[in-house]
């Protein structure tokens, strides 16, 4: 046998085993699919909406309504890359619960990939809120006309980020009948959210779950200040409350143990 024949049969060798040791990590070439399964609750107390709960005034105040985008799922490798879904997800809290879920395809996860954190907006990516149709959109896409209803801007051609809605009473004891309405909806509004995470391993064709909490409390008592809801009437894109309540809500998400 010559040099030649020689070196392309090992060539060839070669390349069946690394074949068959792909095949092995990635059976079926299936992507991996994340789901974050969120629950609400309010300064630590599981909440349902239309709960009747209190402020830091003592006011009885009950929320009637929340839904947010949840976009670019992301994880973190433990050398320090963020390995990007490029997802979408609407959540509409009915009554308590809702979930976003990112498809990871599998050129993006290697074989032993080992993550300890998780990453995602509260929002539209800008590049996908305005200058789109959303008729362009099947109707199962949350940006879609029929997957957007209620959370599309028609007056400013994008969507709001989030709607959060209820009354209050205007003292203890009182009537339940002050609205208040939270509608970020500006590019400037967007926000990221990091969990730190234990270790974990993931991989194409696994399908895994991580359940988190929203306190609703705390994204208006938050560490950016504390909202007067009797003060927010309706509020709108890049305004003072507005973006206090979206600075408090990007530290209001944390993983249950």
């Amino acid at each position: 046998m010559n040099m030649n024949a020689f070196t392309h049969r090992v060539l060839g060798t070669l390349t069946v085993f690394a074949v068959l040791l792909t095949s092995g990590c990635r059976e079926n070439n299936e992507s991996g699919i994340l789901n974050l399964n969120t629950t609400l609750s309010w300064h630590g107390v599981e909440l349902s909406i239309g709960d009747t709960v209190y402020d830091y005034m003592n006011r009885p105040v009950r929320p009637e309504k929340f839904n947010c985008y949840v976009s670019n799922l992301s994880l973190r490798s433990e050398d320090g890359e963020w390995i990007n879904s490029s997802s979408i997800s609407r959540l509409d809290f009915i009554p308590f619960s809702a979930s976003a879920n990112g498809e990871f395809s599998p050129p993006k996860l290697r074989c032993s990939d080992t993550f300890n954190a998780i990453k995602f907006n509260v929002g539209v990516p800008s590049e996908l809120n305005q200058g789109i149709d959303p008729t362009s959109y099947p109707n199962s896409h949350p940006l879609s006309v029929s997957g957007s209803a209620g959370m599309r801007w028609d007056m400013n051609n994008s969507y709001f980020f989030v709607k959060f809605e209820g009354k209050l009473a205007e003292e203890d004891g009182g009537s339940i009948e002050i609205p208040f309405a939270l509608h970020p909806a500006t590019d400037p509004l967007y926000r990221t959210v990091v969990i730190e995470t234990n270790a974990f391993s993931f991989h194409a064709n696994d399908d895994l779950e991580f359940q988190l909490d929203l306190d609703l409390g705390r994204a208006l008592e938050g560490n950016a200040g504390d909202l007067d809801l009797s003060q927010v009437g309706h509020s709108m894109g890049e305004v003072p409350k507005a973006i206090m309540f979206m600075d408090n809500l990007t530290t209001s998400w944390t993983l249950k143990e």
